[in-house]
Order: structure tokens, then sequence, then C-alpha cells
């Protein structure tokens, strides 16, 4: 049905969508066709496009791909921290069936004894927070890249995005390093474990420094651009140390004895 006013909100009609809401000026009646293939396999499948999309973005070119969204191209992407959250999510879901998995098989998960209490209450800490630390590395980020590649003149919020884009690939590298695990059930290798360990962060680090060449090389000379990258990794381990201070004060009510940390637990 063709109106002269919009049906959602009243702002009166030109061309094929609302100027004030975006809705389309063809509203069609609800019938069960209309119902599946519109609201059902249309919404499900755009959703699908814009996460598809954005991921492999954010994969190949993040920096790049950040700024496009920063210049205005934004309808292609979705929204990098709900996508973001739900690879979070399916992260915790793929360890979480790894390690049931493992217990079918009969191999018992082994983790480091934690025996003084300060050492259980850091890693309750962290298992409880781990959602909030993964996404600290945004602010983080953002305020490095800030103070060091100053020449777009972006602001702070920009420079969240590009650090929001740069975390989406560092959580699709860690999503993939969990699917290979599963190859450890089928071979039982010790050698493969080592090197899921070993190379998923190592990829997850050197792409984190690739995210921001690819942002900010055109702006800088070979030598500018890598004592810049490697100065925010610099920063990035202060503030880690910081924040793990943080917490292991919190731990030992701020008298800094000994404590055993397992990063790998």
């Amino acid at each position: 049905m063709t109106n002269n006013h919009c049906l959602n909100c009243e702002h009166i009609l030109i061309g094929k969508f609302c100027s004030n809401c975006g809705q389309k000026t063809d509203t069609q009646r609800i019938s069960f066709k209309n119902f599946v293939f519109n609201d059902i396999l249309h919404g499900t499948f755009s959703i699908e496009r814009g996460m598809i999309f954005t991921a492999k973005h954010a994969l190949i070119r993040p920096g790049k791909a950040a700024l496009d969204y920063i210049y205005g191209k934004r309808k292609r992407y979705y929204n990098l921290f709900l996508l973001g959250l739900f690879l979070f999510g399916l992260i915790l879901f793929l360890r979480h069936f790894y390690d049931a998995l493992s217990i079918a098989q009969g191999n018992p998960i082994q983790k480091s004894p934690l025996k003084d209490e300060a050492s259980k209450r850091l890693d309750q800490m962290i298992s409880e927070t781990r959602k909030l630390i993964v996404f600290l590395f945004v602010p983080f980020a953002a305020i490095n890249s800030l103070l060091l590649f100053r020449r777009k003149s972006l602001n702070l919020s920009e420079h969240f995005i590009i650090a929001g884009m740069i975390l989406l690939g560092i959580l699709l590298i860690s999503a993939f390093g969990n699917l290979l695990f599963y190859l450890v059930l089928i071979t039982n290798s010790e050698i493969i474990s080592m090197l899921i360990n070993i190379g998923t962060p190592t990829v997850a680090l050197l792409y984190i420094g690739y995210g921001y060449y690819n942002a900010f090389a055109s702006d800088y000379s070979r030598f500018g651009i890598t004592y810049r990258i490697l100065l925010f990794f610099i920063l990035m381990c202060f503030e880690a140390y910081l924040l793990l201070l943080l917490f292991v004060g919190i731990a030992t009510d701020w008298e800094f004895g000994a404590i055993t940390i397992t990063p790998f637990g």
C-alpha cells in the first residue's frame, strides 16, 4: 500500500523511503510469503553478509577498513563491538566444548596447582573479569594511537574505531586458534598443542602491528611508522603491567607477596 504519509512516523513521503525514519514508502500488508521471504530470510542473510564482510575486512585490511568506516562508508559494516561480543562468546563456547570432549576421551583438564589464597583470588578475579580485560584493549590502544599517530587529525572516538576493528581481528585469530585445538583431540599431539599455544599469540601480535601499519603507513616514512608501532607496543606492555599490578594488589590486600600466575591456565 502507498500513502502520502509514512505509516511509521507520519512524515510526508517523497521518494521510495521516508526521509525521516528510513522506512520504505511501499509498505505491504503482512502475508505468509512476505513474512518468510522479507522479514525472516532477508533479515537473516543481510545480517550474515554484514558480519562476513566486516570479519573479512578486519582480517585483511583492518586499518583501512576502520578509516573507511570513520570517513562515512558505514552501511556495509556490522557493529564492531556487537560482533566482538559474539566472537568472545564463540571462543568461550569452543573452549568449554573442547574441555568437555577432552574429559569424555579420558583426558582430565590439567591446571597448575594454586596453593595460596592470594593466587586463588587472583585466578578468580581474572576469570570473572576476562571480558572486561579483553575489551580494555580498545581504550588503551585508542589512547596510545592518539598520542603516536597524529597526522590524520583523528579524535579519540575515531581511534576507538580503529582499535575496535583490530580487536575484532584479534578475536577472529583467537577463535581460529581455538578451532585448531580440536586437532589435538584427534592426533593427541603435544607438538601441535605447543605450536598453537605459541603461534596464536604470535600471529595476534604481528596482526596488531600490521593493523596500525595498514592505517597510518601512508602518513609516515618507513622509519617513522616502525618506531611508532614499537612505541605503541611498549606502551601497551607498560599498561598491561600496571593492570596486572592492580589485580595482584587487590588479590594480596596490597602486600604484594609471593603469588602464582598461570597465563595459559
